[in-house]
């Protein structure tokens, strides 16, 4: 495949499906997706207060000739994994993967170094 992908996307139950296009808010989108050389990812996206969220890792999609399954099990314990043909490829918590929350720390910046520091 030179340029393709094949995703889910869960809607929440207020969608008609009657107007739905490429546009329209999903929940979940997941699946891979291959462009050329430079990418071969899977993409597991959260719309939370409305915003997509992409996650922080890589996760590699397969390249080759043949049909994959891919697969996304979100706990209720807010971890999931990332399975491919049955087998895991990522996994981590929800909190540790995607930005849902604000920072804990938010970055100043008129904060400097003391000029004597070391």
């Amino acid at each position: 495949i030179d340029c393709g992908g094949g995703y889910v996307k869960v809607f929440g139950s207020d969608l008609d499906g009657k107007d739905m296009h490429g546009d329209s808010p999903y929940n979940i989108m997941f699946g891979p997706d291959i462009c050329g050389p430079g990418t071969k990812k899977v993409h597991v996206i959260f719309n939370y207060k409305g915003k997509n969220l992409l996650t922080k890792k890589d996760i590699r999609c397969k390249d080759d000739v043949y049909t994959h399954l891919y697969t996304l099990i979100v706990k209720p314990d807010n971890t999931y994994e990332v399975k491919i043909d049955n087998a895991k490829v990522e996994s981590g918590t929800l909190e540790g993967d995607w930005d849902f929350l604000a920072p804990k720390m938010i970055k100043d910046p008129e904060a400097k170094k003391p000029e004597d520091w070391d």
